[in-house]
């Protein structure tokens, strides 16, 4: 057994700290992140468009979908930039069964909530809106008062600001 010197023993212990310091960095990150996978289910849609307590950007995605994780991060970004109290909600329509790769994705790791669909994928468009052929990402910014405004693709940045100001 080898005794470490002293100049030795301090850089192991830099080391350890630097080590440790960078995992409750990264956990700390995590901690904003969904903790779950939650059923996106018949009745969710009502839940979450009947008058919110605050403003929420719905963003249905599929995993093969090059623009959707674009579309997420801006979204992001802009809710944190403004400093607005609007969640970012993320729904998976091909996500079920899926929830520990979708909640290491880093695009979904930003949602405040994250759903998957549950159930016939069709039904749950029509519940959602009846005039949405499933094309993603679908983006509904729900304000905490008004009619939602439904989005193919990236909502316009004027649609953006004013959903996100006070």
């Amino acid at each position: 057994m080898s005794c470490l010197s002293f100049p030795e023993r301090f850089t192991y212990l830099r080391r350890l700290l630097a080590a440790a310091s960078g995992l409750l960095l990264s956990a700390s990150g995590a901690l904003a992140a969904p903790e779950a996978l939650r059923p996106f289910a018949a009745d969710t849609w009502n839940e979450l468009a009947r008058a919110p307590q605050r403003p929420q950007a719905v963003v249905f995605s599929t995993r093969d979908c090059t623009h959707c994780p674009g579309v997420i991060d801006s979204l992001a970004q802009s809710i944190k930039k403004s400093g607005a109290k609007a969640r970012l909600v993320v729904v998976v329509m091909d996500g079920a069964g899926l929830e520990a790769d979708l909640l290491k994705d880093r695009h979904y790791r930003q949602a405040d909530v994250l759903y998957a669909f549950d159930g016939a994928a069709v039904s749950l468009r029509y519940r959602v809106n009846p005039g949405w052929r499933g094309l993603t990402p679908y983006v509904i910014l729900v304000p905490a008062q008004g009619e939602p405004q439904f989005f193919s693709g990236a909502p316009p940045t004027p649609a953006v600001r004013d959903f996100l100001r006070p």
